[in-house]
């Protein structure tokens, strides 16, 4: 059996008159009444009475007439699937991202758009610290990822880092601390002042590369506590624990607590990478790339 013996007997359970329902179907009338014939023969029942002057449903026509259109809605849904797939409105899309991505507007921009554009598509955002995020790309855990880095990612050939963003590095710091009335710093400035960053041990690359920017300087970094969250690090400056060094874009957690001095070295800047497979991208990446790509235009 076929879908078009299906149709043909929709067409004509539909019209009752062969020649309305071969019209209807762009075939001729002696063909249609062959396959429903045929088809008759194949399931071994009558599904139509027919005389000279009329043409009516059998009960087992009428009882196969529900199950015939819906099997052919479904069949058209699965075309409609195959379709949307392999335009990549359908699937899911693995993102991996770092703790401030969320806080850089093009970045939320893009997230945004996309899922109002492939609503269907089912988007799985993973927190990751910045060393690990390659090696899921690497492993089809993510499709792509959000980076932080002072410098172009350390990556294999196989992944591409495109840059996002530069943005200035911020002294966060309590609002009666001696630095906060201050127009910028400099990173000589943090000379012996206790310093609130994240844990190395959770892989992020931003406190080894701070370190390594400050001890250019000749500063040896004073750590104050190590922390794994956002909020914390943000509580623990509000505590007057410490100062904490953060991209510009976290600033929009802004607190009556902090106050944000920025950092006015040349090289107290950081920046954010998106990184994804060169070859093997799925249609769902590719898809959240041109909306990358349109915003940067």
């Amino acid at each position: 059996m076929e879908l078009r013996h299906l149709r043909y007997f929709v067409g004509v359970a539909e019209e009752l008159h062969f020649a309305r329902a071969a019209a209807r179907l762009g075939i001729s009338q002696p063909p249609l009444s062959q396959q429903i014939a045929a088809l008759e023969q194949e399931l071994g029942v009558r599904l139509f009475d027919r005389t000279s002057r009329s043409v009516r449903l059998t009960s087992a026509g009428a009882a196969f007439l529900g199950e015939a259109r819906a099997t052919l809605a479904q069949a058209e849904r699965a075309v409609d699937v195959a379709h949307r797939a392999a335009r990549g409105e359908l699937g899911q899309l693995n993102l991996g991202f770092n703790a401030s991505a969320p806080f850089v507007p093009r970045i939320a921009k893009a997230i945004f758009d996309y899922r109002q554009a492939y609503p269907d598509v089912k988007l799985a955002l993973t927190e990751l610290a910045g060393r690990v995020q390659p090696t899921a790309l690497t492993d089809h855990a993510l499709d792509l990822c959000f980076v932080r880095g002072f410098h172009r990612p350390d990556v294999d050939a196989t992944i591409q880092a495109t840059p996002i963003l530069e943005e200035r590095l911020m002294v966060a710091m309590r609002p009666d601390h001696r630095f906060a009335d201050r127009a910028d710093l400099g990173l000589r400035d943090l000379e012996g002042e206790p310093l609130i960053l994240y844990s190395r041990e959770d892989g992020a690359t931003f406190t080894q590369e701070l370190f390594e920017m400050l001890r250019g300087v000749g500063v040896e970094p004073n750590m104050a506590h190590t922390v794994r969250e956002v909020s914390t690090l943000f509580g623990l400056a509000a505590a007057g624990i410490g100062v904490t060094v953060v991209a510009e874009s976290l600033c929009a957690l802004q607190s009556s607590k902090l106050v944000y001095v920025p950092l006015s070295d040349p090289e107290s800047r950081t920046g954010m990478w998106l990184l994804h497979l060169r070859d093997g991208a799925s249609l769902t990446c590719r898809a959240f790339l041109d909306i990358v790509a349109a915003s940067a235009a």
